[in-house]
């Protein structure tokens, strides 16, 4: 009974993978349908490769288990690449087929141990096709693993060349060795082939990329590079309409970037995500303190209950996911803006609720928090913190450094003892060194400039004929 349990919770969970590996297959080599000896062996050999490596990686990327789309997009590319090998390399041969292209995506849109696990795969799928040929699968695995190894971390197009070039020269001269142990020897046209295809190859990369990013909405960090320019429409919307949360924004960018930087998360993605947590704000920003102009300013949650000020406020982090539906901005990016949140209390409307409360009536705490979720990923327990920490630091008027920091360690363990950290992947190591760049961030923004003596200047600028 228990191997049957067993088989069914296997079969449940990872049904889709053994259908899938079927379909890879089979476009790599339609022919194997006609020899089921072979295509079993085939199968069992990807089954434990798959299973053995690329579910591994997948575990160890904590976002893969956030949404379904990075496992469809996974089986996409991976069945993209298993179809070029089964339509370019029994017509041309092995040298002509592009798998920097698959395993370069993959790298790029997830990271470079998915897309190592997943170049091997292609390697094997690949040998087969020629009665299972070592030199196939090292020259193979030799451009899987400098495409996925060079493409780890990049940040610009031009780093996207330079891998490349390099993966072109490792193919190169993997070819030509190998060239070495054929009865042919060294083929003028084939290493020349070798050298050239990761060169196209890349090309193809920089069409595709924003193809595959617009659908999947799994962006690169070349992607949330472009989306970090300032000038894109929505930030330009929450410039105009809501300046104080702008500002805001950008204040949280500096701090989330310094601190994912320092403990290896993704500063892109902290970053980007920072400009847009709060662009649901666009719809009602004077509901929120940091847009009112000045203190002669109406607040407008003065004459309403605090019932309906908490709800206008969660209103908001709504509104910021049908806005990041609308313009596709990147999944992740859209899981931060109501996760920065968590499911924290609104203080402020839950005392003023039971302040003005009539004798006998109970408030519960659980109507003043937010909807959550927790944060999922490091970058979103990033962003909290320092959403919170800009916040509370903007209202100092004694910025010392011993101040600052003591600010930023109670808000620090405040967000921490209320355990909306657990879920996050951040650890008490990473929580000292966040601590460390908030304040380092925040003093070189209060750092003090001289104050230089005016001369005195005559006044050439007149306004109704005064002197201005």
């Amino acid at each position: 009974m228990k191997v049957k349990e067993y088989l069914k919770n296997l079969i449940e969970e990872y049904g889709h993978v053994f259908a899938f590996l079927i379909l890879l297959l089979v476009f790599s080599d339609p022919r194997l349908v006609r020899f089921p000896l072979r295509f079993i062996t085939l199968y069992i050999l990807a089954s434990l490769s798959w299973f053995g490596l690329v579910e591994l990686s997948i575990k160890h990327f904590r976002k893969f288990s956030l949404h379904v789309s990075y496992r469809y997009t996974l089986y996409a590319l991976m069945g993209f690449g298993s179809l070029l090998i089964g339509t370019i390399q029994p017509r041309f041969g092995v040298l002509y087929v592009p798998l920097f292209i698959p395993v370069a995506l993959i790298s790029l849109l997830m990271n470079h141990e998915i897309a190592l696990a997943s170049g091997f795969i292609f390697s094997i799928l690949a040998s087969f096709r020629e009665g299972f040929d070592l030199r196939i699968l090292l020259y193979c695995f030799s451009v899987a693993f400098f495409a996925a190894m060079t493409t780890k971390e990049i940040y610009r197009r031009l780093d996207l060349v330079k891998s490349s070039v390099i993966t072109s020269a490792a193919s190169f001269l993997v070819a030509v060795v190998l060239s070495m142990f054929r009865d042919t020897g060294i083929v003028l046209k084939d290493v020349i082939v070798a050298f050239i295809n990761p060169l196209i190859s890349a090309i193809v990369v920089f069409g595709l990329l924003p193809y595959v990013e617009f659908v999947s909405r799994i962006y690169s960090n070349i992607g949330l590079t472009e989306l970090g320019n300032l000038n894109h429409p929505l930030l330009k919307l929450l410039a105009m309409q809501a300046p104080g949360t702008y500002y805001h924004s950008v204040m949280v960018a500096n701090l989330a970037e310094a601190a994912a930087e320092r403990i290896g998360a993704n500063p892109v993605l902290a970053r980007v995500a920072s400009y847009y947590h709060d662009i649901g704000k666009i719809k009602r920003p004077n509901f929120f303190v940091e847009n009112l102009k000045n203190d002669f300013d109406k607040n407008p949650h003065n004459e309403l209950s605090p019932s309906l000020s908490h709800l206008v406020l969660i209103d908001h982090v709504k509104y910021g996911v049908e806005l990041a539906r609308k313009h596709r901005l990147p999944l992740l990016v859209e899981d931060i803006i109501p996760q920065h949140h968590g499911t924290r209390t609104q203080m402020f409307f839950f005392r003023k609720a039971k302040e003005t409360t009539e004798d006998g009536e109970r408030i519960s705490e659980g109507d003043y928090k937010y909807q959550g979720p927790k944060p999922q990923f490091k970058e979103a327990g990033i962003i909290m913190l320092a959403d919170s920490v800009e916040a509370a630091v903007r209202t100092l008027t004694d910025t010392k450094p011993q101040r600052v920091r003591a600010i930023i360690e109670k808000i620090v363990s405040d967000i921490f003892f209320e355990r909306q950290l657990d879920e996050s992947g951040l650890s008490l190591k990473d929580l000292e060194m966040i601590i460390e760049e908030f304040h380092k961030v925040l003093m070189n923004m209060f750092t003090s400039r001289i104050a230089y003596p005016e001369e005195e200047k005559k006044k050439m600028v007149r306004v109704n004929g005064k002197d201005n």
